[in-house]
């Protein structure tokens, strides 16, 4: 049997979802994805996948995880890699910056620094990214764009891909994010050390993006957030 030459599709549509840790961009991403699927009804060409910045940690092996992590889940650190914190082993560390140039006063204000593997690692999911929304996939991408070259990075992957891109700042307020920080603590996956959310609210939303929508999770319900972002889908883009 003959087939037809493949025909690539159009470059897909990418909301790229970017806020501090803690400020809850994975609800929202989730509650997003969820209403786009809802629009779509079964359209696959209408259909978003969603991606994540916290995917790193999924292709990675656990012995590669940092010390101080690991002792936040409360498990043993003898099976890991890196034999002290900053040896350069572990994929990732939590690094004090409590004497930075701050916007927010008070302590601890802890920044996230990746070893050579772990950025090398983060530059491929951009990439990856890219890749699918070439082949006409189309992405919610929930973000932590920490580091300015994380964001120069992952914007300039995205637009080569062609996609067209919705940018959405997501903001909450600094008592509400520690809130939030101080209840994650839980000896699970999802816990984050104290200072994290601080020290991130004052660098991701840092290096000049300039968003087509922004939402505070700490004063609009999710429903409201994914109803302002929605709005902003150019009609042309937007399922009927």
């Amino acid at each position: 049997m003959v087939t037809a030459p493949f025909a690539p599709a159009r470059p897909g549509r990418a909301i790229l979802v970017n806020g501090a840790s803690s400020s809850g961009k994975s609800t929202l991403c989730r509650a997003l994805q969820l209403r786009l699927a809802e629009l779509a009804d079964g359209d696959p060409g209408e259909s978003f996948a969603r991606v994540a910045f916290d995917d790193v940690v999924l292709l990675l092996p656990e012995n590669l995880y940092p010390i101080s992590y690991v002792r936040l889940q409360g498990r043993d650190v003898e099976h890991l890699v890196s034999r002290t914190p900053f040896d350069g082993r572990a994929a990732w560390e939590y690094v004090d910056e409590g004497d930075a140039e701050s916007v927010h006063d008070g302590a601890p204000r802890v920044r996230l620094a990746m070893n050579p593997f772990g950025r090398s690692l983060l530059r491929g999911l951009h990439r990856g990214w890219a890749a699918h929304l070439a082949l006409g996939n189309n992405l919610v991408i929930d973000h932590f764009l920490q580091d300015r070259d994380w964001a120069d990075e992952c914007v300039e992957a995205l637009r080569e891909s062609g996609a067209s891109l919705l940018s959405v700042g997501v903001h909450c307020s600094l008592d509400e994010l520690e809130r939030r920080e101080s209840s994650r603590a839980d000896g699970k996956l999802e816990g984050r050390p104290m200072g994290l959310a601080r020290r991130s609210d004052e660098l991701c939303h840092s290096h000049g993006i300039d968003y087509d929508v922004t939402v505070d999770t700490s004063r609009q319900t999710t429903d409201e957030a994914v109803t302002a972002i929605l709005a902003r889908v150019p009609s042309g883009d937007r399922p009927a």
